[in-house]
């Protein structure tokens, strides 16, 4: 072990990526660091680490039995996890993650483990930077309450730990909600951050009002068809009582966020007294692709653009093919989405199932 901890300060409005990068040098070297969250002070290492788990059980000073867990920074390091992903999971992990949340879940070997996705952008850059999710725990030695500032997880481990980062007093006061999944239903193990917010989110769980899968509609601009085909298929599973069970979204693989759908886009939808007015461009990210159940992408280039995002995710993509509307007139507005009509009607099996 280290003789002497650096304390490593950090502005989080400049961050410095050398330090970011001696940081995970470090963590590869198998030394364990102290780093914050928005919630408290935590101490761990890079998951491929040999024995990690034991080394900070020694170092906590509590059982090895007892279970830790793995902190990621980025959505797509839940691939190397192999998590197994419920219709609860992703609702809860939607809402509130990056954030508070700590999910108990089961992997596809039937292991349960602990997931957190820390809502802290220096953590994040360490351990994405590394690769990999975390093996991680609170900077305290067991019973001892948590640590909310870089002073406090010195004075525990100051000659115990290679590097503490500081970025002064965490955001929060307390610890991440705890919510166990593995079961038919979701229970809170701990009450921390956003308890009430959470409860609130299980509670819908537990009375069945949520939404059960998710639709994601893709496709270049997200101004002309992917809202239409938004705005079509929400409607009918309202018509057909499906509404609060299946989320329907839509983005654009070159889309401008937060642009109008276009006018020719609303008035065909008005004809049907569809109002997608209030819709909103978003380009489409990883997180859109990884916790959606189903994706339906207006053409072959767009399947391919998120078969490459997140190639994982190809066995979800259906395509459509139809062509892009976009400045032309009126008329072909119409073709288009008495297209989009014909096809998803005839594929509502799937999407209601």
């Amino acid at each position: 072990m280290p003789q002497v901890t650096r304390c490593l300060k950090f502005d989080l409005r400049d961050p410095d990526l050398s330090r970011i990068r001696d940081i995970v040098r470090t963590c590869r070297e198998g030394k364990i660091i102290g780093f914050p969250t928005e919630t408290v002070y935590g101490i761990g290492m890079p998951m491929s680490i040999p024995r990690a788990v034991e080394r900070l059980a020694e170092l906590k000073k509590r059982p090895a039995d007892k279970p830790f867990s793995y902190h990621i920074g980025d959505w797509d390091m839940l691939e190397s996890l192999k998590i197994v992903r419920t219709p609860a999971f992703r609702f809860l992990t939607t809402r509130f993650w990056p954030g508070p949340l700590t999910l108990v879940v089961l992997n596809t070997q039937g292991q349960k483990i602990g997931l957190r996705f820390p809502r802290h952008r220096i953590t994040a850059a360490i351990i994405n930077a590394a690769g990999e999710p975390f093996i991680a725990t609170s900077a305290n030695l067991s019973a001892n309450p948590s640590p909310h500032t870089a002073e406090d997880v010195m004075r525990q481990f100051e000659g115990q730990i290679e590097i503490v980062v500081d970025t002064g007093r965490t955001e929060l006061t307390s610890d991440s909600t705890i919510v166990d999944l593995t079961g038919g239903r979701p229970v809170i193990l701990r009450r921390g951050a956003e308890a009430e917010k959470i409860e609130s989110a299980v509670n819908q769980i537990l009375d069945q009002k949520f939404p059960r899968k998710k639709i994601l509609i893709v496709c270049t601009g997200n101004s002309c068809r992917s809202p239409m085909a938004e705005g079509w298929l929400r409607k009918e599973l309202n018509r057909a009582g499906m509404g609060d069970q299946i989320q329907v979204s839509s983005c654009g693989i070159g889309a401008r966020n937060g642009a109008s759908a276009t006018p020719e886009a609303v008035l065909v939808m008005k004809n049907r007294e569809i109002d997608i007015t209030d819709h909103r461009s978003k380009l489409c990210m990883r997180e859109d692709v990884l916790t959606s159940d189903l994706i339906l992408a207006m053409s072959r280039d767009h399947a391919i653009f998120l078969s490459g995002l997140m190639p994982a995710s190809k066995e979800k993509i259906r395509m459509l093919d139809v062509a892009d509307p976009i400045g032309l007139p009126m008329q072909v507005y119409e073709k288009t989405i008495q297209q989009i009509e014909k096809k998803l009607q005839a594929m509502w099996p799937e999407l209601i199932s």
